[in-house]
């Protein structure tokens, strides 16, 4: 990750009291930043810290477009949370958050200034927050993102979504895959409730580096056929008694599957495992937590494999070489994982 350049003072803490009451930053752009060539103005601006940018935008408008190119140099990664109280914009530079900006449907407390994104909004400041008052949750965080791509460099937007019937957490990711933006981890920790929310979400997920879902809470299959598009650094799916053989095969290019409450028995197993000796893709390894009661010799029945003869551990070997073992975590996880 790009590092943030740092000088020897302390950044200033830009808080609304101190804006206020000194005017770092004034409203009439007679602070003569501003005035200076493209070039000088770039070097400057890259020396500030991302919260006195973030508060230099806001000056005027003028001020704004100066920024906005300079301060692409400025990265940071955003995470959105979805929650039963209200929605909120985390921001960070490297691996530090540094502000985060909620959204008031419900105006708790009085605002007591104003902030510009596509149009000013009233705002009031708690500590670290900035408290923004929106009629609907959706706009709130579309205008949010989209100003904060326009003053900086989003490298990557996560979710932390802790409503299970939440619209608004299917529209955020969707609306940020709408905007190409690249997409971190999506954490969806309540029970998706329905067959059309479940597609969405996964579908939106597709192109996410990391998803850990509490899952779809029903034993029917879901009719979901796009795992194949699916390129991920590591997908846990917490409650997945509804996927298919066919479903997990198909996870074959991520490359840390982790699943729960899995249905299947021995013989679905072994035509899981046939899937990857045919087309082992990029999978490392495959955790699956299942219901029912395994027997490793079942599950390797008719494959040619070496037994390691000091633990219940089976190695075979794919059809383009790789080779895979197939062994049992506790009693109930079966883990077949490729070859280091």
């Amino acid at each position: 990750m790009e590092e943030e350049r740092t000088s020897s003072r302390q950044p200033l803490p830009l808080y609304a009291p101190f804006l206020q009451s000194t005017n770092r930053f004034p409203s009439t752009m007679s602070f003569p930043l501003l005035r200076l060539p493209h070039l000088a103005l770039e070097e400057i601006v890259k020396s500030l810290s991302h919260r006195e940018v973030l508060f230099l935008s806001q000056t005027s408008l003028r001020a704004r477009r100066q920024i906005s190119n300079p301060t692409k140099s400025h990265s940071i990664t955003t995470r959105i949370v979805d929650d039963r109280l209200d929605s909120c914009v985390e921001i960070f530079c490297p691996y530090q958050l540094f502000y985060r900006i909620k959204i008031d449907n419900y105006r708790r407390e009085p605002s007591n200034s104003s902030w510009r994104f596509k149009t000013p909004v009233p705002v009031y400041y708690e500590k670290d927050n900035l408290i923004s008052h929106w009629t609907k949750n959706d706009t709130g965080v579309h205008d949010i993102l989209d100003f904060l791509n326009e003053i900086f460099r989003i490298k990557q937007v996560s979710f932390e979504i802790n409503l299970g019937n939440s619209d608004s957490g299917v529209k955020f990711l969707e609306y940020c895959v709408s905007k190409n933006l690249k997409i971190g981890l999506v954490q969806w920790n309540s029970f998706i409730p329905n067959d059309e929310t479940n597609e969405r979400i996964l579908m939106a997920s597709k192109s996410a580096l990391n998803l850990k879902i509490r899952g779809y809470n029903s034993k029917n299959s879901l009719h979901f056929d796009n795992f194949h598009l699916f390129r991920m650094d590591w997908i846990e799916i917490k409650y997945s008694a509804w996927m298919t053989v066919e479903n997990i095969v198909d996870l074959r290019n991520c490359k840390r599957v982790k699943l729960g409450e899995v249905l299947l028995n021995a013989e679905d197993i072994n035509k899981v495992l046939r899937g990857f000796m045919e087309n082992p893709g990029e999978m490392q390894e495959l955790q699956m937590d299942c219901c029912n009661k395994i027997k490793l010799e079942e599950v390797v029945e008719g494959l040619h494999f070496n037994r390691q003869n000091d633990r219940e551990m089976y190695w075979l070997t794919s059809n383009n070489g790789i080779r895979f073992s197939v062994s049992m975590m506790l009693w109930s996880t079966v883990v077949i994982a490729r070859e280091s």
